[in-house]
């Protein structure tokens, strides 16, 4: 962890420490300004947009000592506030850029090249396949972002605010569209540039991004990727599995596709329940 990082995360800390000062409503009020800034936009420096978020938490404790309200002290339109903040936001820079960019592609890159690797037979890289999925992960993030942006203020009538079950479908529809995109790509994008890497250089291959992966993930520190390590792992274990000369034989081929199907199902689950625990324990914090 570089410098940069070091002190964005210090902030981040300290920000949460200042916040547990703040009465209810003055609470209420920053988390909701505070993760409309943070999700303003993925190419922003993330040590600057931070760095005002941590003032803003101090300016609301001062006024907090002061007998006012954060109402009182930023004005009742607190979108506004935020909106003119983010125009003074600092963009990052490329090699920033880069690295944001990289976490969801290498995310998208894994899981295909797993589920490639779960299919039996030569493992076969789609370079064209590759290329879309990563078209495929930077737009997903950043509707991800919008849409979270634009959920934080909505009015009282919207009716997404007014009713969970809208919210929940909107969230399905959404969710299962990507998911449909996804799978359209998976199947039926054309041969282009395929490279075919044959038994055993392919379950050496698979073994050492698994454990490159799974290591990276932990060693760093990347806690908003740990619910994606079950899937990882249980992919892996399908594929290397399978290439044992005599084991699908033994199993059956029809049974094989049940586990492999089960293996994904399982990991899918997992990484849900466990994103779901992380959110929830972030939004206590």
């Amino acid at each position: 962890m570089n410098k940069k990082d070091t002190r964005t995360e210090k902030l981040r800390d300290e920000t949460n420490e200042l916040k547990k000062q703040l009465e209810e409503a003055n609470a209420k009020f920053f988390d909701d300004l505070r993760s409309y800034l943070i999700t303003s936009g993925i190419f922003y420096d993330e040590e600057d947009v931070t760095e005002q978020i941590y003032n803003v938490c101090l300016d609301l404790i001062e006024a907090q000592e002061n007998g006012q309200t954060a109402e009182e002290y930023f004005g009742k339109d607190s979108r506004k506030l935020a909106n003119s903040m983010i125009k003074n936001f600092k963009h990052a820079g490329l090699k920033e850029m880069f690295n944001i960019t990289l976490i969801p592609i290498g995310i998208f890159w894994l899981i295909t090249f797993m589920s490639d690797f779960a299919n039996s037979g030569a493992l076969k890289i789609n370079i064209l396949e590759y290329l879309l999925m990563a078209g495929l992960s930077v737009a997903l993030t950043c509707i991800v972002f919008s849409l979270v942006h634009k959920s934080i203020y909505l009015s009282e009538n919207n009716i997404l605010r007014k009713s969970k079950i809208a919210g929940f479908i909107a969230g399905t529809v959404f969710f299962a569209s990507f998911l449909l995109l996804f799978l359209s790509i998976s199947l039926w994008t054309p041969d282009f540039l395929t490279i075919k890497i044959a038994y055993p250089y392919d379950t050496i291959l698979i073994l050492a991004l698994a454990l490159v992966s799974i290591t990276w993930i932990i060693s760093s520190k990347q806690v908003y990727l740990y619910p994606i390590t079950p899937f990882i792992i249980l992919i892996a274990l399908v594929g290397i599995i399978q290439r044992i000369p005599g084991i699908v034989d033994a199993i059956g081929t029809d049974n094989f596709k049940y586990l492999s199907i089960g293996a994904t199902v399982i990991g899918f689950l997992a990484n849900i329940i466990w994103s779901r625990i992380q959110v929830n324990k972030l939004s206590n914090d």
